[in-house]
């Protein structure tokens, strides 16, 4: 098919619980909005994939006619299954309750996808998603049995495939927290040593964290980004222990984190009322960091306030785009899209009365 958007076109794509919408611009300042073909369905999260063409593969889960990974090869106008999705053993017991994450594999690897879901599973592709496997080395973990879930289910959300090395590898399960993998996904080792758990008796286990988002540093592989539940940390150290950098931030609960690459000590965080899951006070603020949490700004321009002002956002709800100054893209749990040109310093609402927001993921079109 012919190429739909020109080269240089930024792509956001919005998963809510009403399908799956995109957005796209060739300026970032004015912004067209689509529906696509994947409606009524809760989508967790998306991506377009342009390794090899330009697929789209998207986490569709449903109360009723279940939970699948789809993939469309013309921008959401088509879409079709795996031939071999993700699909538990009948006599293995479990029931696949949500698909939260497709994750590309490097960018050597053209083919390799990954998946996380609820049971914490990770799951793998090596033919551009049309079949799936799963991981077995995490699956039978021995500590498994005494996993439990945190608030939104037993859920593998965040995975890291370490572009340095193709045996390593980090995920991020709540309420678990996070793993590394040195040998290709055979074993798999806790990396939560320095991370609070302060809902539990002893608030630094080895594991039960609630980690809620990871990311890692694109020049130097053994850092990484994550926020938590009890605060937002920082590793050197490929996980082996992590520095609590929540510093000034009113608060230590949040699900998100975005990172720009160009200048990759900069990320981007929104910490909230931990009880009600919104904006701490009546400003709804994205706090940014230049130096890796030493110091943090609160970003507000052109970002709603007042006292009816409830905003939250979930734990894909946040991404950066390439570019630099890099974008970046805030979907709130009420339907708003806000977007940034200048790495923070003004916003822009670029869509409003979507369905409630579970994920932003934003691509440059080659």
């Amino acid at each position: 098919m012919a190429q739909k958007y020109p080269s240089g076109t930024v792509v956001v794509l919005a998963g809510t619980k009403r399908g799956l919408f995109l957005l796209s611009s060739q300026d970032r300042q004015n912004w067209t909005v689509e529906a696509t073909e994947m409606s009524g369905m809760r989508v967790y999260n998306a991506m377009l994939d342009q390794r090899s063409g330009s697929r789209i593969f998207a986490a569709e889960n449903g109360d009723f006619f279940g939970n699948f990974i789809k993939y469309s090869d013309d921008f959401g106008q088509t879409w079709e299954k795996p031939e071999k999705g993700i699909e538990f053993p009948e006599e293995s017991g479990l029931k696949l309750t949500n698909i939260w994450l497709i994750e590309p594999g490097r960018a050597d690897e053209p083919g390799t996808l990954y998946c996380g879901v609820d049971p914490a599973s990770l799951w793998v592709s090596t033919d551009n998603g049309v079949t799936w496997a799963i991981n077995e080395g995490l699956e039978n973990h021995p500590t498994r049995a005494s996993w439990n879930p945190g608030n939104g289910g037993l859920c593998l959300h965040s995975i890291v495939p370490d572009y340095s090395n193709r045996d390593r590898m980090w995920i991020g399960i709540s309420a678990v927290g996070c793993m590394r993998t040195d040998d290709g996904g055979k074993t798999w080792s806790f990396a939560n040593k320095g991370t609070r758990a302060g809902f539990m008796p002893d608030p630094y286990p080895e594991y039960g964290q609630c980690i809620h988002r990871v990311v890692q540093h694109p020049t130097n592989p053994d850092a990484l980004y994550q926020q938590n539940h009890c605060g937002i940390y920082r590793t050197e150290n490929a996980g082996e222990e992590w520095i609590d950098v929540q510093g000034t931030l009113p608060s230590e609960f949040g699900f998100t984190i975005a990172l720009d690459t160009h200048h990759p000590e900069t990320f981007f965080v929104i910490v909230e009322n931990g009880m009600g899951r919104n904006n701490v006070g009546d400003q709804f603020t994205i706090y940014r960091t230049r130096d890796a949490g030493g110091s943090w700004e609160s970003l507000t321009n052109g970002l709603p306030s007042g006292e009816n002002v409830r905003l939250g956002v979930l734990r894909h709800g946040m991404c950066a785009d390439a570019l630099d100054p890099c974008g970046v893209y805030v979907g709130t749990n009420t339907g708003q899209l806000f977007a940034t040109a200048d790495r923070g310093e003004s916003w822009n609402l670029i869509a409003d009365y979507l369905p409630p927001i579970y994920s932003v993921t934003a691509t440059i079109i080659q």
